[in-house]
Parts: C-alpha cells; sequence; structure tokens
C-alpha cells in the first residue's frame, strides 16, 4: 500500500454493486458468508469477539468515487464513515463525517494563513492536507490514509479501548487481510442491550461472603477500606463509612452488586472526608 498506511490489531466473501446507484461505479457491499450470531455473554464464558457483533453488509467506496457521490450515500445509508477499496478489496483509507466538514462548496473551508507564518514542513504538509480536502473531488483526495483496523477475532475489549484511543467512531474488521466487516460504537451499544448478565443466587455463607467482599474491596486501587463497614446478612449486604468522591461511590456499589451471593445492597456511604476527632 503505497499511498497508505494500515494498522491490524488483533489476530470467503462475495461482492455486488448496488443497482439503486448506477452512477457509483465503486460503490459495494461486502457481505461474509457467515450469519453474525452474537453470543450470550456470561460472567466466566468465553470472551466476545468483533466477528460477534459487527455488521457485515458495509458500504464501501473505491478511489475514484466523486466527493458528492460520497455524501449522498452518507445522507442516504444514515452512516458517518466509508472504507475506501480498491477493485482488488484492499483496503487503503476510510472516509468520514469529519473529512467532509470543510468543504469550499458549502463555505466551509478554513482560511489559510499567510506564508510567513509557517514554520517548518509539517505546516506545509498539514495546510496541504486540508486544502485536498477541502477542494479534492474524489475519494483518494479527502480520505484519511491511516487505516485502524481489528481482525475478526479480536476481543471486544480492545475493540472498545481502539475506539476510544484513537478517538474514532468505527474500525473495519479485517480477514486473512480482507475487509468482512465494521465495528462501530453504536454496534457495541447495541451488543450491550442483548447481554443476560448471570449471576450465581446460590446462598452464600455469611462469612464466606463477608471475606469475598473484603478480599474484593481491598484488591482495588481506588478505594480505601480503611474508612468503611461492611455487614452481612443471609445475602443483604449494608455498607458504612466515607468515600471520597461521588464515582468512587458509585464504582464500590457496582463492586458488591456484581458479587456472587449479594441479593440485595444497604448503601449507607457517604461522600467526603470525614472530620477528624477535635476538629
Amino acid at each position: 500500500m503505497a499511498d497508505s498506511a494500515m494498522r491490524l490489531i488483533g489476530a470467503g466473501r462475495k461482492t455486488f454493486s448496488v443497482d439503486r446507484y448506477p452512477g457509483l461505479t465503486h460503490l459495494k457491499v461486502w457481505q461474509s458468508k457467515r450469519p453474525t450470531m452474537l453470543r450470550s455473554i456470561m460472567r466466566g464464558g468465553s470472551p466476545v469477539k468483533a466477528q460477534d457483533i459487527m455488521t457485515q453488509d458495509v458500504v464501501t467506496v473505491g478511489p475514484y468515487t466523486s466527493v458528492p457521490d460520497i455524501a449522498a450515500t452518507m445522507a442516504e445509508k444514515h452512516i458517518s464513515g466509508l472504507p475506501v477499496l480498491t477493485e482488488g478489496g484492499e483496503i487503503i483509507g476510510m472516509v468520514s463525517q469529519s473529512d467532509l466538514l470543510h468543504r469550499v462548496e458549502i463555505g466551509t473551508e478554513r482560511e489559510s494563513p499567510r506564508k510567513w507564518w509557517l514554520g517548518n514542513l509539517a505546516d506545509v504538509s498539514e495546510l496541504a492536507r486540508e486544502y485536498a480536502k477541502a477542494h479534492g473531488r474524489k475519494a483518494r483526495d479527502v480520505m484519511s490514509r491511516y487505516v485502524i483496523s481489528v481482525r475478526d477475532d479480536a476481543e471486544l475489549r480492545d475493540v472498545a479501548d481502539i475506539l476510544e484511543h484513537h478517538r474514532i467512531k468505527r474500525v473495519p474488521v479485517l480477514r486473512a487481510g480482507r475487509l468482512v466487516g465494521i465495528v462501530t460504537r453504536g454496534d457495541l451499544v447495541r451488543a450491550l442491550s442483548q447481554v443476560q448478565i448471570a449471576k450465581s443466587v446460590e446462598n452464600v455463607d455469611n462469612a464466606a461472603l463477608h471475606k469475598a467482599l473484603h478480599e474484593r474491596i481491598g484488591a482495588q486501587p481506588w478505594i480505601n477500606e480503611s474508612y468503611l463497614s461492611v455487614t452481612v446478612n443471609d445475602g443483604v449486604v449494608e455498607l458504612w463509612g466515607f468515600v471520597d468522591t461521588v464515582d468512587q461511590h458509585s464504582a464500590l456499589r457496582a463492586l458488591v452488586e456484581e458479587t456472587d451471593g449479594v441479593g440485595r445492597v444497604e448503601d449507607k456511604i457517604s461522600v467526603g472526608v470525614p472530620l477528624k476527632a477535635g476538629t
């Protein structure tokens, strides 16, 4: 890929042209042969992979697809980003809504600084890139060439980290170097909506449950357990004491509620550092 940079994260398809877009000679929908199936997520079960939640019907464009056609596709398909593929199926870039924000046709192009403001070659390169995005006619002119992608067997926690770290809304999914799907932030939310969270409802001895809670709380780097008191009675857990912040309070309550054997939580935690005696 001489004109692009692609980063692959993690470890048969068919193509067909979209007849509804006769003017888009490079617009295709790529489909994986295997249907999507989201596994039931259980604590302690197998990690969910990108291939389990990815959108398999991916609208793509070619490097010579025109900018107006790209914009029309995004608007009609209600999508915010498109992979750019060569005729051989190689992904060489991504075009997103952000790549089309500053366009000369609608008067949103950035104002170029005077040449004497330019400090180095990096500034010149950035200005050239901005000009191409504002005035370029084809996908190859406006696309982002550095493509972050994941393998189809990448775990969802890695996919989520990539989306957050790189501040992107979608990531292409590859198998053997070929596009087989795409995962968006919306796909992760939809996966969450289908989750069945299972927790043991078996009775746990009071002493054993108290010990488990004490060990779990003590292992957390975000809490000072010296200000906490935990009592257990037949699955009912009472929390007493102080935490510094609302976030610590929420995290502590979540930790207790997800612990096996906990049936109900009586939350009597106060937020704020306790006053010392005599003050």
